[in-house]
């Protein structure tokens, strides 16, 4: 039986690939035996779980023997039940929804960060956005004030885009129970939704908010990835989880996971335009041909706004920091934050290469 030592002992050798890169972890199951099926739950595909997704569709899953079946459940809250109920092994989920299972008796462990900085970012329509009178570079809380009346939508009740709704209408003095409406509908869904004019508002990461952005449909509400949510600064966004007694019994496919995700974070900070194109190729494709099928038309803002959220799967010692200041925001540099931006523009740069290419062929 593999022991909690097991488990420890093959995480802290994925840390040390790492920090002092891949090459000195050489060890991977595709080398010693057959593929292990791994079934992950996750609540979309979306930015939330970056660093999973990159090393899914790269191949580096594989590369550890291992044979992932990422399964959409489309919601945080329908992605624990599964982990908990056995149908998934892991799962994908944001850290608030972690303590508070844990503190009601849940037997859940988190043994792997996936982003770290909270990264869900409101949007609502221009039409709400001018009936409400909401302008860029209002105060938070008067946005948030101004959001009375409004339908919103979160992934599930009790989920992390009900939770941040929650929060975000507190600040504005709101009771989200009286003064809105929120709705259930799964994340995927959320953009078709508002263009048809069903909601009038959604959180999510990346790519759906930013498309709604980019396609002029949509404005920002409030952007926790950009630091000016007060409280959730610098906050450990989404994990993986597992029950103990899936890691007490699996602790080598838990250490494999990791190592195939840190490979993951390095192809993310060392070459974004490659991972933008495994990400574009493996899951964001399709989405957006059937979009262009519902809508008879080509946007390509599933992309053009992506490399935005990149910067928050970065671990924090790499990321860009941001410093909300009244009146304005700004930006403060150090070396790794250099390096981080440097790396998100590149990637920026290869998505409008590539969005221009498709629109003149």
């Amino acid at each position: 039986m593999t022991t909690r030592r097991a488990v420890i002992r093959g995480i802290a050798q994925a840390g040390f690939a790492g920090a002092f890169g891949t090459g000195l972890v050489t060890r991977s199951w595709a080398q010693s035996g057959p593929m292990k099926p791994l079934t992950i739950a996750i609540g979309g595909y979306t930015f939330a779980y970056l660093p999973l997704l990159v090393a899914t569709a790269a191949g580096f899953m594989k590369a550890e023997g291992l044979e992932v079946s990422l399964v959409d459940t489309g919601s945080g809250t329908n992605s624990m039940a599964a982990m908990l109920g056995g149908s998934a092994d892991v799962t994908g989920l944001v850290m608030s929804d972690v303590i508070l299972a844990v503190a009601k008796g849940q037997k859940i462990n988190a043994f792997a960060p996936l982003m770290s900085q909270y990264a869900s970012d409101a949007v609502i329509s221009t039409k709400a956005a001018e009936k409400i009178g909401l302008i860029q570079g209002m105060p938070l809380g008067e946005r948030m004030a101004r959001m009375n009346g409004l339908t919103l939508a979160i992934s599930g009740r009790g989920s992390g885009t009900d939770k941040i709704w929650r929060y975000l209408l507190s600040l504005g003095g709101l009771d989200p129970d009286k003064d809105v409406t929120l709705t259930v509908i799964k994340l995927d869904q959320m953009y078709t939704a508002l263009r048809a004019g069903q909601i009038d508002g959604f959180n999510t990461t990346a790519p759906a908010n930013n498309r709604a952005v980019e396609d002029g449909i949509a404005v920002w509400a409030a952007r926790p990835s950009h630091g000016e949510v007060p409280g959730i600064e610098n906050f450990l966004y989404t994990v993986l989880c597992a029950r103990p007694d899936y890691l007490e019994k699996n602790g080598e496919t838990a250490a494999a996971l990791v190592r195939g995700m840190t490979r993951g974070s390095e192809l993310i900070r060392s070459d974004p335009a490659a991972a933008g194109q495994f990400l574009h190729n493996a899951y964001f494709q399709k989405n957006q041909r059937r979009s262009a099928q519902e809508h008879g038309e080509r946007s390509a803002g599933d992309r053009l706004g992506a490399a935005d959220a990149l910067a928050s799967a970065i671990p924090a010692q790499h990321r860009v920091r941001v410093e909300i200041q009244p009146g304005r925001q700004g930006r403060h540099l150090s070396a790794g934050d250099q390096s981080a931006l440097a790396a998100v523009m590149r990637i920026r740069s290869e998505i409008i290469r590539r969005s221009s290419h498709q629109r003149c062929s």
